[in-house]
């Protein structure tokens, strides 16, 4: 499914399109986790802006990004909610739903006591994902919010696949995200035991024998 956006000339523009407000005032997201100089907040809503340049690689990126928004909401992956892209001369960007939260990483890095009922969570959203040959692309800790609900984030590399080609993919994907160390500051991967209760979240969602299959062949080397 293609996301079919308006194309905004400026900021004002699209926000007062979005939220219906003259003028709204952002400021940088104050998260170690978070690219700071390309994510903003605006105060008095619950939005967003992702920065991109308006460079041809950019907007392809944001594009494929707000299609993965799209289509994953369909199909009930907890994905933030899209709201447009502004797509000037200077730049093409992202507007999304604000998830006050913390990444999946900070509550390993912590050895939260929630941590296990988190990772079972983050397997149920990716076994939905895997169930319609949908790999995230980027699949780190780093990258799964954690606020009440999982979220899925910076989907800018998902993309659907079909037969042999998922699952080859598949494979390279989660033996990446298990052994991922938690971005440049930390160097923890994921234990047996943490990779195992991911996977049993996975299997909770996941209905394609044969993806559930690979990923035992994996998962219970």
């Amino acid at each position: 499914m293609k996301y079919k956006h308006p194309k905004y000339a400026s900021e004002l523009e699209a926000l007062q399109a979005i939220v219906g407000f003259p003028e709204l005032r952002s400021e940088k997201i104050d998260k170690p986790f978070h690219h700071n100089e390309r994510v903003r907040v605006y105060h008095g809503t619950d939005i967003v802006k992702k920065y991109r340049s308006n460079h041809p690689r950019s907007v392809s990126k944001t594009h494929n990004e707000a299609n993965a928004h799209v289509d994953l909401d369909r199909i009930g992956i907890n994905v933030p909610q899209l709201f447009g892209i502004l797509h000037s001369d200077q730049e093409c960007s992202l507007f999304l739903q604000y998830i006050d939260s913390e990444p999946l990483t900070s509550l390993i890095v912590s050895s939260d006591s929630s941590l296990p009922q988190h990772l079972i969570s983050t397997g149920r959203e990716l076994g939905k994902m895997f169930n319609y040959g949908f790999l995230h692309g980027d699949l780190t800790s780093y990258h799964i919010l954690i606020n009440g609900q999982t979220y899925l984030v910076d989907l800018e590399s998902t993309r659907q696949f079909q037969g042999d080609e998922f699952y080859r993919k598949l494979v390279k994907e989660w033996t990446k995200f298990i052994d991922s160390t938690q971005g440049r500051r930390w160097k923890i991967p994921f234990s047996k035991k943490q990779e195992e209760m991911v996977f049993e979240g996975v299997r909770e969602t996941l209905s394609n024998r044969k993806t559930r299959e690979v990923l035992e062949s994996i998962v219970l080397r």
